[in-house]
C-alpha cells in the first residue's frame, strides 16, 4: 500500500504538468519561457542510498524512501543559473541482526551552478553540480534502551535532468541528483519551478545604414545685383500761419482746415521736430497778452499731439507774447494774432 501512494504522489506533478502542458500549447504555439530572473522550485520523489557495509552492516541500506527538496535561485539567462538547495532525504529503518531497531534521517543544504541547454522551443536539458553540507541523525531502539547520535559531512554533489515549459513562467522538472556523502545517495524527483518577471520584447534590429552617394556639385546661380539704394530726397521745412481772432485761443474752422491740409503734406517717418511758437498783438497790457500767445500755443500743441500721431518729443512749444509784431499799426493787427508751426524733416 505504501508503495502504491508513493508512486502516485510522484506521478501525479507529472500527470498536471503534461495536461498544462497541453492546453498551453494549444494555446500558443510561440510562447517561451523567461530567461531571467528570479525562481522558485518544489520538488517531490524517491531517494536511495548505497551504505558501507563496514558502517551498517546491520541495515538494508539500499532501501527506497520518499524525499523531498525545495530550491532557489536566479537565473542568468537561458543557459545559466545559481540555486541555493534544500533536501530532505528520507529515513531508512530496519531491524539489526542483533534485535534493534535502527533509523538514519538526513537532510543536505548546498549551492549549485546549472547549465541549461534548449533542445526544442520549450523542452530543455540540464546538467547541475554544486556543494553541499549533510546534517542526519541515528537512532537505535533495542532492549537495552533507546540511544541516538547525530553525524555531519560536506561533500559535492552533481545531477542532470529536463525540464518543459508550461507558460512562460511555469516549468515542469524531472531532475536526478548524486550525492557524495559517507554513504552516497541517488534522488530522483519530479516539480514544478516558477520563474519571476516577463519575456523580454525582442529589440528591433536597426534598419541598415544609408548607402551615402555623393551628391553631384551644385552650381550656385549668381546672385542678382543688388538695385542701388533710392536717393534720399531733401525736404525743404514746412511752416504754417495760424490767425485768431482777437483776445480769443480758440481755433477757428480757417484754422482747422490749414491744420488739415498741413497733415496731408507731412512724411511720418521723416519728421524731425515740430517748433510752435505763438503771438499777440501789442493791444492791451503786455503781461495779459504774454498769456495768451501761450494759450494760443498751447492749443495748437494739444490738436497737433491729438490728430498727427506725432511723438510728444518731436513737439516743442514757445510763446513770445507782443514782442516780435509783424505791423506797428494798433488798428491793423490781425497779422500778430497767430501761431506759426515750423515742420523740420530729415
Amino acid at each position: 500500500m505504501k508503495t502504491t501512494n508513493f508512486k502516485r504522489t510522484l506521478l501525479t506533478p507529472i500527470a498536471l504538468g503534461v495536461l498544462l502542458a497541453s492546453t498551453s500549447v494549444m494555446a500558443t504555439e510561440k510562447q517561451t519561457d523567461v530567461e531571467q530572473g528570479w525562481f522558485v522550485q518544489g520538488d517531490i520523489g524517491q531517494a536511495k542510498s548505497y551504505g558501507q557495509r563496514n558502517v551498517y552492516s546491520d541495515l538494508r541500506m539500499s532501501e527506497k524512501r520518499r524525499a523531498w527538496k525545495a530550491s532557489t535561485g536566479y537565473r542568468f539567462n537561458n543557459n545559466f543559473a545559481l540555486a541555493f538547495n534544500y533536501a530532505d532525504l528520507g529515513m531508512v529503518e530496519d531491524f539489526a541482526n542483533r534485535g534493534a531497531l535502527e533509523s538514519i534521517a538526513g537532510k543536505a543544504t548546498g549551492l549549485s551552478g546549472i547549465y541549461n541547454f534548449p533542445i526544442s522551443q520549450r523542452v530543455n536539458i540540464h546538467a547541475k553540480a554544486g556543494y553541499a553540507h549533510f546534517s542526519g541523525r541515528n537512532n537505535r531502539l533495542s532492549n537495552g534502551g533507546h540511544a541516538w547520535n547525530r553525524t555531519s559531512d560536506n561533500a559535492p554533489f552533481y545531477g542532470a535532468g529536463m525540464s518543459f515549459d508550461l507558460t512562460q513562467n511555469l516549468s515542469l522538472m524531472v531532475d536526478w541528483e548524486r550525492y557524495k556523502f559517507d554513504s552516497v545517495t541517488d534522488v530522483v524527483s519530479t516539480g514544478l519551478r516558477y520563474t519571476f518577471g516577463s519575456i523580454a520584447k525582442p529589440v528591433a534590429k536597426p534598419a541598415p545604414a544609408p548607402v551615402y552617394v555623393k551628391p553631384e556639385p551644385v552650381v550656385q546661380p549668381k546672385p542678382a545685383p543688388v538695385p542701388p539704394k533710392p536717393p534720399v530726397i531733401e525736404l525743404k521745412p514746412l511752416q504754417v500761419n495760424l490767425y485768431f481772432d482777437n483776445d480769443s485761443s480758440e481755433l477757428t474752422h480757417e484754422t482747422l482746415e490749414i491744420l488739415s491740409q498741413a497733415k496731408s503734406q507731412l512724411v511720418n517717418d521723416r519728421i524731425d521736430t515740430i517748433d510752435v511758437a505763438g503771438f499777440a498783438s501789442a493791444v492791451g497790457n503786455s503781461d495779459y497778452n504774454q498769456a495768451l500767445s501761450e494759450r494760443r500755443a498751447t492749443a495748437v500743441v494739444e490738436y497737433i499731439r491729438q490728430n498727427w500721431n506725432i511723438e510728444s518729443g518731436k513737439v516743442s512749444v514757445v510763446s513770445h507774447g507782443e514782442d516780435m509784431l509783424q505791423n506797428d499799426s494798433n488798428l491793423n493787427n490781425s497779422r500778430d494774432r497767430r501761431v506759426m508751426v515750423k515742420i523740420k524733416f530729415n
